[in-house]
Order: C-alpha cells, then sequence, then structure tokens
C-alpha cells in the first residue's frame, strides 16, 4: 500500500474500484443530520452514522493542546460549537470553525468520562454527567448551571435526549444501576428504573408503533428493553456477560458487543437473540460501541482490529487489523475522492481511531484503508462528525479537528 508522509500525516491514497454501498440518505431518519452530531452516537438509533459528507484526504484543520488533563469521553456538536469534557473537571466550549474557546466551566473534584448531549434547540440545555455522579443542565451559551441531578455512581455513557414533544426530555444511565428520565428543562424527574448491576452505555431509542423503546445493554448480562414513556420494562434478554458498550439499533435488530467477546444481534420485536458471534475461543472484550450502515454491523475490538458483521446472519464481511486495540467507537460518513480522483462515486467509509494514536477511514464495504493520520497519542473515543468535519479528542489531552484538504 502506498503512503506519503507530510509530518503527523500519511495519506493513503483512495482505491480506484468501490464497492456496492451507496451514499447514506441525506435524510435517514437514524443518522445524525449533516451539521450536528448532539449525542454519543450521533443519533437515538445510536447508529454511528452521519449525514456529512467528506472528501478525502482530510487534513488538519486545527488542534487544541489541553494540559495536565485527558480526554476519556468524545466531543458534542450544535450550532457550530464542540462541547466536550475532560478527566480534570473542565468542560469546554469549542468553534467548530476555528478551535477558539466559546467558554470553559471547571467543576472541582470531578472528571468526565462519557460525552454530553445537546439540544438543538439553543435555548435548552446541554447536559453531561461526572464521575461523582452529578448530571448537570448547563446553559449552551455561557455554561452556567441550569440544573443539577444527582444519582449514586459515576455516569459513564452519555446522556440521550428526547426533544420532539412538548416537553423535551433526557435519560441518563448510572453506575448505580439506574436510568433516570429527566424534563429537559428543569432536570425534574419523571421516571426511574433500575436493574441488579451497573449501567455504563448511553441509552438507545427506537421509535415504534406501540411507543418508543429504550435499550440497555447493562453490566447484570442482560439487555433491557423499556417504555420510553413510563420506564416499565418491556422485555430483557440474556446476554451471558456484562457489557458497557452501547446498542445500535438497525430496523428490528439491536446489535453490540460484550467483555467476554461475544457480538450480538438481538430482534427487540420477538424479542429474542437473533444470532451472536464469538470471532476466537479466546476473543477480547468489546468496549466500542458498534456503527451500522446498509447491512452491515462495524465494531472496533481490543484485539486491534476493526469488524464488519452482516447484520442478517452474523457473517464475518471484513477484519481489518489496527495497530492498537479499537476501543473509540467508529462513525460512518458519506466520502468522495479529491478532485484527482473526481470519478470516484459517493460511498461510505468508516472513521475510527486506536489506542496507538492512528485515526483512518476505512472503506465501509470491504475495509480497506482511504486515509490515516498518525496523532501519537491513542483513543479511547469515538469521534464526532458535523458539518464536513471530524472531531476527536485523545488521551494526551489534544482535541483535533479535520476538514477535507481541499
Amino acid at each position: 500500500m502506498t503512503r506519503t508522509r507530510l509530518g503527523a500525516l500519511a495519506v493513503v491514497p483512495l482505491a480506484f474500484l468501490w464497492p456496492a454501498l451507496g451514499p447514506l440518505a441525506a435524510n435517514d431518519p437514524d443518522a445524525a443530520a449533516a451539521d450536528a452530531w448532539p449525542m454519543a452516537r450521533g443519533s437515538l438509533a445510536g447508529t454511528g452514522r452521519s449525514a456529512s459528507t467528506l472528501k478525502l484526504p482530510l487534513a488538519e484543520a486545527w488542534r487544541r493542546d489541553f494540559e495536565r488533563t485527558a480526554f476519556a469521553a468524545g466531543p458534542v456538536i450544535a450550532g457550530g460549537v464542540v462541547f466536550i469534557g475532560d478527566l480534570d473537571g473542565g468542560f469546554h466550549a469549542l468553534d467548530l470553525t476555528t478551535g477558539a474557546t466559546r467558554w470553559t466551566r471547571r467543576i472541582d473534584g470531578a472528571g468526565f468520562t462519557s460525552a454530553a448531549a445537546v439540544a438543538i434547540d439553543p435555548a435548552l440545555p446541554l447536559v453531561v454527567g461526572d464521575d461523582m455522579g452529578t448530571v448537570r443542565g448547563l446553559d449552551q451559551a455561557t455554561g452556567a448551571t441550569r440544573w443539577e441531578y444527582a444519582t449514586e455512581g459515576e455516569i459513564s455513557g452519555g446522556p440521550t435526549i428526547l426533544d420532539d414533544n412538548a416537553t423535551p426530555r433526557v435519560l441518563v444511565g448510572s453506575q448505580d444501576a439506574s436510568l433516570s428520565c429527566l424534563e429537559l428543562a428543569t432536570g425534574k424527574l419523571l421516571w426511574k428504573h433500575s436493574i441488579a448491576d451497573q449501567i455504563r452505555c448511553a441509552p438507545t431509542v427506537a421509535r415504534t408503533a406501540a411507543g418508543d423503546r429504550v435499550f440497555l445493554a447493562g453490566c447484570d448480562g442482560r439487555l433491557h428493553i423499556l417504555d420510553a414513556a413510563t420506564g416499565a420494562e418491556a422485555a430483557a434478554i440474556e446476554i451471558g456477560g456484562p457489557t458497557g458498550t452501547t446498542p445500535a439499533v438497525s430496523g428490528s435488530l439491536v446489535l453490540f458487543g460484550t467483555e467476554g467477546g461475544t457480538f450480538f444481534a438481538i430482534d427487540f420485536v420477538k424479542p429474542a437473540v437473533a444470532w451472536r458471534k464469538q470471532p476466537a475461543a479466546n476473543a477480547l472484550a468489546y468496549r466500542s460501541s458498534a456503527a451500522v450502515v446498509g447491512e452491515l454491523a462495524i465494531v472496533g475490538t481490543r484485539g486491534r482490529a476493526v469488524e464488519a458483521f452482516a447484520s442478517a446472519d452474523g457473517t464475518t464481511r471484513w477484519r481489518q487489523p489496527r495497530r492498537g486495540a479499537v476501543d473509540a467507537s467508529p462513525v460512518v460518513v458519506t466520502a468522495t475522492g479529491s478532485e484527482a480522483d473526481s470519478a470516484t462515486p459517493p460511498r461510505p467509509v468508516v472513521i475510527v481511531a486506536d489506542a496507538k494514536g492512528t485515526v483512518a477511514a476505512l472503506e465501509a464495504d470491504t475495509g480497506k484503508p482511504a486515509w490515516e493520520f498518525e496523532a501519537g497519542g491513542g483513543f479511547g473515543a469515538g469521534a464526532a462528525v458535523a458539518a464536513r468535519r471530524v472531531v476527536i479528542a485523545s488521551d494526551d489531552g489534544i482535541v483535533w479537528c479535520f476538514r477535507s484538504a481541499d
């Protein structure tokens, strides 16, 4: 594979022959809008898809170095602003175009290990939880506290905002084994559901004829299906061990991996396990949440690889080795070639990052690298994509933003 290197940047030319997957639909209801990435996995369904379009290769738009801290949480984006918390109590609002600080909020004694969630309406607060168990609604423009809600465990999965009715709500899971549904504007508790062990994932939501369904992949070894209106449990399916990954919804399937190295597809309509896949007898944990595109579920593994399974039956479509463990969750976006490769049609690519500091775009249908960047520090959380930019934060305290090179 031919590469050219410019400083820290290693550019891999796009392949001339693209596979069959076409560009993502601009009106895809399960993808993040082109100009925003409002929650940890982009959308209510947790698909990790963006309606934004990139032109490869990518180039560094800006970087921000934050001294004496690190990032374990991924960014979220709305209204041209990147919101992200660090491990030492700093929560930052950065301009998406320039990287300049809009505001910074300091919370003494706390750290942010999970992504925030931000309402598209700027009059509503953004919501973030910390490792001391406090959930805060912060003013998007200033960072001032609008409300606080206390749990008894670390918030290690990003909140999920449902803001499409008269009373916008936010769902927040805690390591105290509870999921709380709060009124977004005030933080008032609407309902609370407890399971037998910690909740480390972000809750995801499917819209059904019977009402919204919430999915929790729990450390108690079960996938929980809840009624979003009341918090009542509709079903719980055994998965044989704990997980902290966020389930992705594709049609009637809920897709996620576990600490035991098994990847599941659960049909939530039946409800029952549709299929399970353990790629090797000694398979390492999945701490990456899956992205779904077309008929593929794409996920990173601690076994230093990115894997793609057919969502219909679990067949392995491809496996792409990486230099380090892939705990950061992949993101799928439509990409085109450079001006020199203008004949290349738009196709989905997967933005992935690993613990050794490589950020890459892989062809979604084949796993072949289309672009790579050596950042240096490792990545434990996935990227956010909005307005033709990719934003990701590293464990050495750097927030990176990439854009099309031309």
